[in-house]
């Protein structure tokens, strides 16, 4: 559990290289739960690929694991398909047996890019809440970034589709001016569920405290008494070549402990 209270979560595709080539994943969730939970992350959001491509017993361990950390399991994160596909069919079947078998908070998802290529964004989003009816009833869902729409838009695009009975939105931010921040918080309020910590300076991911105006939206998200989940998504390096996955993590570290002090005064 965070020392601070606040609930911020480091996100497993963070340290993942191999993020977007096709290739497997490059480590063990299970390897990383200890060093997660002393840095004083509250908890970790899994990427789907660290569970569909882990072995059974890698499962096991990654459950057990947690509770010696006393880490939750915030999250399921993954692009989720909305074709017919039998790969599409198969990730949609090993996200409902990895939210039945580990019971995270949520599954926090947007729409596979192949899907919106292929027809209509907003029928793929109706497909996905339809199938998302099958998962377990204590499960809630996270929409990121519905597709062509960001900021108070894809917020608004998220409640019109999904509702607000079992869905909330992901918000990034870092990736806002903060009076766009600002009027988005005001016109959703609880809707918004998540925010995603993530920072671009010239296509690069960088540190949350190089943002321009970073304090201002830290501010104004304290301001408005937020009381949803934080997560760490990506951080300085994160893309780079010679991408190092200890150099993440101490990256990660700082961006959280900036996140913190902001918050709270002093990092954990």
């Amino acid at each position: 559990m965070a020392i601070s209270g606040i609930p911020i979560y480091l996100s497993t595709l963070l340290l993942e290289k191999n993020r977007s080539n096709g290739k497997g994943p490059t480590l063990l969730v299970s390897d990383w739960t200890e060093p997660i939970a002393e840095a004083g992350f509250a908890g970790v959001e899994i990427w789907m690929n660290h569970l569909q491509l882990a072995s059974r017993s890698e499962w096991e361990l990654i459950k057990e694991r947690l509770q010696e950390s006393d880490l939750g399991l915030a999250y399921v994160v993954s692009a989720v398909p909305a074709d017919a596909h039998d790969k599409s069919q198969r990730l949609r079947d090993a996200l409902l047996e990895a939210c039945d078998y580990f019971r995270p908070d949520g599954l926090k998802f947007h729409l596979a890019e192949d899907a919106k290529a292929k027809g209509s964004a907003d029928e793929g989003l109706a497909f996905l809440k339809s199938w998302m009816r099958d998962l377990p009833r204590d499960i809630g869902l996270l929409c990121d970034a519905p597709p062509g729409a960001s900021g108070a838009a894809g917020l608004e695009k998220a409640r019109q589709i999904f509702g607000t009975e079992r869905c909330k939105a992901v918000l990034h931010p870092f990736l806002m001016a903060p009076s766009e921040l600002e009027a988005a918080m005001d016109a959703f309020g609880d809707f918004i569920g998540n925010l995603g910590l993530q920072s671009q300076d010239g296509g690069q991911w960088s540190h949350l405290s190089e943002t321009p105006g970073a304090a201002k939206i830290l501010a104004a998200v304290r301001k408005r008494n937020y009381k949803g989940t934080w997560s760490l998504e990506f951080t300085k390096g994160a893309g780079q070549p010679g991408e190092n996955i200890d150099r993440l993590f101490d990256n990660a570290e700082k961006d959280l402990n900036f996140v913190l002090e902001a918050l709270v005064g002093s990092p954990r």
